[in-house]
């Protein structure tokens, strides 16, 4: 492994770590909401309210953290010092404070509309209708709340900063467990826990932004950076707004209950919360973390080591993302049975959540892969051709929610984001080849070998759970799957097999 991607993994690793604490808490949440709403109208509600604002979570999260404000900030450190840093922080701060808060009034105001473009099903229930209105009047705010904790994340990791950021989302489930716990009839006190959880993320930020020098005030000031980062920024807003907007398109499709059955939207939440924890652990975090790398070789005109970097994210993520798509393909119904089945979630909603967690597993992959090829993109300041490739899977995704829903149900939502998101992949990773030159061919090669990896891994937890049932026999096939999937790719070769075992066992 080269030197320089050591602390690459090792940021990787310091995100991945604290993600995997946040989605052990926010599985524990699941499990809450799961048990005390099931997929009753309450959920229903909830899930939709909490959709409006959490969908700008990955839009100014991931996106404007990595494709705006990571590059701006980094290079003005870099050329201008801690103090000019400081400055472009002052004049970004106040301008981010102010859009969001207009953002935040002008949500609550207009949430009877808002909720029923994205959930026009609920329209035949006037009682679900109002508590998802009364529930997003609440919650909108808190895209303010990401808005400011995104801002921090980009300008802490700039300085090389990690950990506070990424903790942040713990506290929030802390926060919403909390609120669960304290008020159950209506979610109330679940969205307010949210809200609050907000405010945690903001809070956990500000000691390492005071051990930088920040010290932030309600001046306005000019900066010709800011002007870069809107620039950069805008074009990046319409490509997650595009991937939004296929996540609110499913929403859409799932709230016709006559048609995929009742508890759709809930069930797709679900599901959809399984299949984010590897996803955010590995596809996320590695990208996040290879951005700043990746920015500095472009910049470099090293487009060697560029490609090297690309490769390495690329198989680390997928060194992962492939085996656990399988194992919730095969694992799919144990894992939600088992963990989510009991109180209000009935048989019906573990069967319906099983059917959309199964079918986007199939995509997991290549949700992974687009992270990574996306941020490889915007190192080269290239954010438009990952705009154009997500209108392409939007519109795919459109049809092909409206052919499958129908012999498919709630499945068929599923098997469609998987579809285009892997049509998004190959438009991005053909636009990469076309500034690193080719990787295809040891690449291709590679992942077929994990895959037949994976696949036999799959047969053994298979297997495995035939033998026995409970939360103790599905750690078991859990674990022995795992144990198989290292062993078969050390027969493959698979080179990431042998190093994750010298570092589990400590051996050079």
């Amino acid at each position: 492994m080269s030197t320089v991607h050591r602390p690459i993994l090792r940021a990787a690793g310091a995100i991945g770590i604290l993600t995997a604490a946040s989605r052990i808490l926010g599985f524990a949440r699941d499990c809450l909401i799961a048990a005390f709403y099931g997929t009753s109208p309450t959920a229903q509600a909830f899930v939709v309210a909490f959709r409006i604002p959490n969908l700008l979570r990955d839009l100014v999260g991931e996106g404007a953290a990595n494709a705006a404000f990571v590059p701006v900030f980094s290079r003005t450190r870099a050329r201008e010092g801690k103090e000019g840093w400081a400055l472009l922080a002052q004049a970004v701060w106040v301008r981010v404070g102010v859009l969001f808060g207009v953002l935040s009034a002008a949500g609550v105001i207009a949430a009877p509309l808002l909720v029923r473009l994205v959930a026009p099903g609920f329209g035949a229930s006037p009682e679900l209708l109002s508590l998802t209105v009364q529930l997003t009047r609440v919650l909108f705010p808190f895209i303010g709340l990401v808005g400011l904790s995104a801002f921090f994340m980009g300008l802490l990791n700039s300085a090389g900063r990690f950990a506070s950021p990424s903790a942040g989302p713990i506290f929030l489930n802390l926060s919403m467990i909390a609120g669960c716990l304290l008020s159950r009839p209506d979610a109330m006190g679940l969205s307010w826990g949210v809200m609050a959880g907000g405010v945690l993320q903001l809070a956990i930020q500000w000691p390492s932004l005071r051990a930088e020098g920040i010290f932030l005030s309600f001046r306005w000031r000019a900066h010709p950076g800011v002007k870069e980062i809107g620039r950069l920024i805008l074009p990046r807003i319409a490509g997650t707004g595009v991937y939004q907007a296929s996540v609110l398109v499913d929403t859409v499709f799932a709230s016709f209950g006559r048609v995929v059955g009742p508890g759709g939207v809930a069930s797709l939440y679900f599901a959809h919360r399984f299949l984010h924890l590897p996803l955010a652990l590995f596809g996320i975090s590695m990208a996040q973390a290879a951005l700043p790398t990746l920015s500095s070789q472009v910049a470099a005109s090293d487009l060697k080591s560029a490609r090297e970097t690309c490769k390495m994210s690329l198989r680390s993520s997928l060194f992962i993302a492939i085996p656990a798509g399988v194992g919730l393909v095969v694992l799919g119904y144990p894992i939600i049975a088992t963990l989510l089945q009991r109180g209000a979630f009935s048989e019906e909603a573990t069967a319906m959540t099983v059917s959309a967690l199964r079918w986007y597993a199939v995509g997991l992959a290549p949700f992974c892969a687009v992270k990574v090829l996306a941020n490889t993109l915007y190192a080269f300041h290239d954010t438009w051709t990952p705009v154009r490739s997500a209108v392409v899977s939007l519109a795919a995704n459109a049809a092909l929610n409206a052919l499958l829903i129908w012999p498919m149900k709630l499945g068929g939502l599923a098997l469609a984001t998987s579809l285009s998101s892997a049509l998004n992949c190959l438009h991005l990773y053909r636009a990469v080849r076309s500034r690193l030159g080719p990787m295809g061919g040891e690449l291709t090669g590679w992942a077929l070998r994990v895959l037949t990896a994976s696949l036999g891994m799959g047969a053994v937890s298979f297997l495995l759970w035939r033998l026995g049932s409970g939360l103790g026999w599905l750690i078991l096939s859990i674990t022995g799957g795992v144990a198989s999937f290292f062993l078969f790719g050390l027969l493959l070769k698979v080179e990431e097999s042998r190093g994750v075992l010298r570092w589990l066992f400590r051996r050079n």
